[in-house]
């Protein structure tokens, strides 16, 4: 496993320290994320972000925060740039695979070190649809409000941000109609000036014909060795 850079091992460890009340808090705004985003759901639109022929195009829905110091503002272009990074994920590891068959070439350069290894080779076939294979038919995607709960370190910086948010998909395939429900939770950090996800807790559950088949990946940052 690659070693955390020391800037970035300085970061976490003074969150989780100076913090650690508070994360207790966001944890539990956390757990309960997929079940308020859900209820706002996202119509199927053009999208914008090339590489997806679905036409699926996420939304903002609830923003919170929470700061072991000064109060952290989520500003618009962190938001634009968290929602433009998770529609990202959305094209290249779901669509894509249903869609051309491959996962998208952008989907490994979300994640840091850390949890790159385990999302691109132990964790893909949950994270991603690289196994359903093509669809041979119209996909039909929907999604709710992605959520974003921010968590600010003791300097009135946002350190941290998880965007959560569910998936229903439907399309036709060789072995019978599908159905795909996905509940996905990716945890931004700032890392020299690049965000990308440190963490990560994804379900799914898919149902082809009359056989169901459910599974999970969760991870997270580790303290240093």
């Amino acid at each position: 496993m690659p070693r955390l850079i020391p800037r970035s091992r300085k970061l976490r460890t003074g969150l989780i320290v100076a913090a650690s009340l508070v994360v207790v808090a966001v944890v539990a705004l956390l757990l309960a994320s997929t079940a308020d985003s859900g209820n706002k759901k996202a119509k199927s639109t053009p999208s914008t972000v090339p590489g997806s022929k679905t036409g699926l195009k996420l939304q903002l829905g609830l923003i919170r925060v929470q700061s072991a110091g000064p109060q952290a503002p989520l500003r618009s272009p962190l938001r634009r740039l968290l929602l433009a990074s998770t529609q990202t994920y959305v094209d290249s590891a779901v669509l894509a695979p249903l869609e051309s068959g491959r996962v998208g070439t952008d989907y490994a350069k979300l994640f840091d070190p850390l949890v790159k290894t385990s999302a691109t080779h132990a964790d893909r076939p949950t994270l991603t649809e690289a196994n359903t294979g093509l669809v041979n038919g119209p996909l039909d995607a929907t999604a709710s409000h992605v959520r974003l709960d921010g968590l600010g370190d003791p300097t009135g910086k946002v350190a941290l941000v998880a965007a959560s948010f569910t998936m229903k998909i439907r399309a036709p395939t060789p072995a019978g109609p599908i159905s795909i429900i996905r509940a996905t939770e990716l945890t931004f950090a700032n890392e020299f000036g690049k965000w990308v996800v440190t963490a990560y807790n994804v379900g799914v559950t898919r149902t082809i014909n009359d056989s169901t088949t459910a599974t999970t990946a969760r991870t997270g940052p580790k303290a240093s060795q």
